[in-house]
């Protein structure tokens, strides 16, 4: 199945504090934004920052779009 939002931009990367660059990552944030953030839904609903977006819960500062990318 081809993922129809495939090279689109999450529709939060306006609100997006991971997009925004305003988190220290463990990888470059490009490599970030191009796993998550431009990948279309189906990278999308793998963040974690993502579903808090679609749950309508709080976004916090700290939150990351995975535990692995947490720095050391």
């Amino acid at each position: 199945m081809i993922d129809r939002n495939m090279g689109k931009r999450c529709i939060y990367s306006d609100r997006c504090h991971i997009y925004q660059g305003k988190v220290e990552l463990k990888q470059p944030l490009f490599l970030v934004k191009n796993i998550f953030c431009n990948n279309g839904y189906r990278w999308w609903s793998k963040c974690e920052v993502f579903r808090q977006f679609e749950a309508e819960e709080p976004v916090l500062e700290t939150m990351i779009p995975d535990e692995g990318l947490r720095p050391d």
